[in-house]
């Protein structure tokens, strides 16, 4: 959610901007907490998977959305009330979805479907919670695998017709799945995408510093060059001749001191290993995370340049990972889902904060 618009309201005893865990079975799913005691909790309701929202009002409302695969069939459920609010009954099918933060449209409890037709909106609390689409797959997305979905920008509009104005997608090909590429999609009726690159090793979308009430997000790409360096690079978007251009202004390479390894093996994971790296954004932090070495790279963007925060090697591989706000000003709180390195099925949470006057200052683990 870096890219998106900075008007957000946390509801939560924690910032947003980490998603609690569901792991879901065919009668009940357990929902793990990265801040809460004790941080599991059992809810009856089975499902094929789940994406949980954040807190959205003063009473902690707080919705899971399932897909029950066999039955093609969504549906979302209120954790604090555990009562099911609404269902779905998909016609066509599902290849990926996600919760949307409020600021990508109109604060409003979203959702985003991904079909072989392209991406929907779906608004299950309003009174006709009916999908609406908002962009195609051109013949580029065509057939490919999603591995990854997040919008930015800003229409420049607050309350209720706020929306986002880009959507950042990476995707693969079935099989083999050996490259991952990312294409941009502008949010409006025409859905023109382009291509920003078809062999990246992540990306993710960030809010260009003191950006104005109407924007398009900044593309963070990390990405493999010809000496096999690892580099990160931070691509402005804007508005030409009714088309959008891009060009690089910031770059920077990742130094991992010298290490030849090739890092943890990673676990079996539905999803696979792609994306290799993963790009976490909060207002002018960046941080580059390489899943197989174990590195987190932390860098400060607030002058329009890559300035070195700090860097951290955790030891394991990282399965996931997520950034929000911390309670302290000047500092963010990176949480990673990191694999045990002598039981692949066995895992621990680590927080790690980020500061830019400490640097990466701490870390605390915790077993799941």
């Amino acid at each position: 959610r870096g890219g998106l618009a900075s008007e957000h309201i946390n509801f939560g005893y924690k910032c947003d901007g980490v998603s609690p865990i569901a792991i879901c079975g065919a009668e009940k799913s357990v929902v793990w907490f990265s801040d809460r005691d004790p941080p599991g909790r059992t809810y009856p309701i089975g499902a094929s998977g789940a994406v949980l929202s954040d807190i959205m009002d003063e009473n902690q409302s707080e919705y899971m959305c399932c897909f029950l695969a066999k039955e093609k069939r969504m549906v979302v459920f209120e954790l604090s009330r555990k009562t099911v609010v609404v269902e779905l009954q998909m016609k066509t099918k599902l290849n990926f979805w996600r919760y949307l933060p409020p600021e990508a449209h109109g604060s409003a409890l979203a959702f985003v479907l991904i079909t072989p037709i392209g991406g929907f909106h779906w608004k299950p609390l309003d009174e006709s919670p009916r999908p609406f689409q908002v962009w195609k797959r051109g013949p580029e997305l065509e057939a490919k695998k999603i591995l990854s979905y997040e919008e930015g920008g800003s229409n420049g509009q607050t309350g209720a017709d706020a929306r986002s104005t880009i959507a950042l997608v990476l995707a693969s090909s079935a099989s083999p799945a050996l490259t991952v590429e990312a294409y941009c999609i502008v949010m409006d009726n025409e859905s023109s995408q382009f291509c920003i690159s078809n062999v990246v090793l992540g990306a993710a979308l960030c809010r260009p510093p003191a950006a104005p009430a109407y924007f398009l997000p900044c593309v963070v790409t990390i990405s493999e060059d010809v000496t096999s360096k690892v580099v990160l690079d931070i691509e402005d978007l804007w508005e030409e001749s009714g088309t959008i251009a891009r060009g690089i202004i910031a770059s920077t390479v990742l130094d991992f001191g010298g290490t030849d390894s090739d890092g943890f093996a990673p676990p079996s994971m539905s999803m696979g290993p792609l994306p290799e790296a993963l790009c976490c954004c909060h207002d002018d932090f960046i941080v580059a995370v390489i899943r197989r070495k174990g590195a987190v790279f932390a860098y400060d963007f607030s002058s329009g340049d890559l300035v070195l925060i700090g860097k951290s090697d955790v030891g394991q591989y990282i399965v996931d990972a997520a950034i929000r706000s911390s309670s302290v000003e000047n500092e963010v709180e990176l949480v990673l889902l990191l694999c045990e390195n002598d039981n692949l099925k066995d895992g621990r949470v680590a927080t790690v904060n980020i500061s830019r006057v400490d640097g990466i200052s701490s870390q605390h683990l915790s077993s799941i």
